[in-house]
């Protein structure tokens, strides 16, 4: 992840602490990046899966998903969500 093209933006969305690349009130989106947090005792399984709920709702679709690891643990995911 170090050499992505996207780690600035990455970096910069965990430090802010923002769950979305995109504001939630920008409806001209047509893309949307959600980070969804591997911390805790939680399912991320269950998370993503609620947030497709989610997403499918608000009249997204998925289009990728992204794990995120540090020193070999897990730390996240970075699940992509288009629409037209």
């Amino acid at each position: 992840m170090k050499n992505s093209k996207f780690g600035g933006m990455l970096m910069l969305l965990a430090v802010l602490g923002v769950n979305s690349a995109v504001a939630a009130d920008d409806v001209s989106a047509t893309a949307k990046t959600v980070w969804v947090d591997g911390k805790g005792q939680g399912s991320m399984a269950s998370d993503v899966s609620e947030m497709h709920a989610k997403m499918n709702k608000e009249g997204w679709r998925f289009a990728d998903l992204e794990v995120y690891t540090e020193d070999g643990d897990m730390k996240g995911m970075f699940v992509t969500y288009v629409r037209d």
